[in-house]
């Protein structure tokens, strides 16, 4: 697997995976008929270079994720999405390696949507999944947006990408 910035011929595929992967870790979240983008959309953060993509030696598109600077410091990660049918084959965390490392920035986020009530089990799962990786929630708000099916908390969280001082 190879993990590469996408082109412009990419934009179908990345949008049919993001809107896949939404669709089956977000169940309940949203209102039906919601789709997460567009292949306009994608190919528009693809011209501006935020969109990775992971690629089977094939050439065929696994795995996307969008990848921006806020700033000197911090870089965002958000839309990480791996097709469904590549689940476990670590596309998830190449891209995500990917993600870390491209800016060279001392530190990264990402925001993850977690509905208000009883757990969200896609949703704990990505919680439990970036704490491992040194991901830690650093703020919450509520999320306010007219096609969710009920309230939810927009969570930031913040990984330092520092090397840790050699003892």
């Amino acid at each position: 697997m190879i993990v590469e910035l996408a082109s412009s011929e990419d934009a179908a595929d990345v949008a049919r995976i993001i809107n896949a992967a939404y669709h089956a870790g977000e169940p309940g979240i949203w209102h039906g008929g919601w789709t997460r983008t567009n292949p306009n959309a994608v190919g528009q953060l693809i011209e501006a270079g935020e969109i990775a993509v992971a690629r089977e030696d094939d050439g065929r598109v696994v795995g996307s994720v969008r990848v921006r600077r806020l700033d000197d410091e911090t870089a965002e990660l958000g839309m990480l999405s791996v097709d469904p049918a590549a689940f476990g084959a670590g596309t998830g965390r190449a891209l995500l390696t990917f993600a870390e490392q491209h800016h060279g920035t001392a530190f990264m986020q990402l925001e993850l949507l977690v509905p208000h009530g009883a757990p969200h089990p896609q949703k704990e799962r990505l919680h439990d999944w970036y704490s491992r990786l040194g991901y830690r929630q650093i703020s919450s708000r509520v999320f306010d947006e007219p096609l969710l099916a009920g309230p939810a908390d927009l969570r930031t969280y913040r990984k330092s990408l520092r090397a840790a001082p050699a003892t």
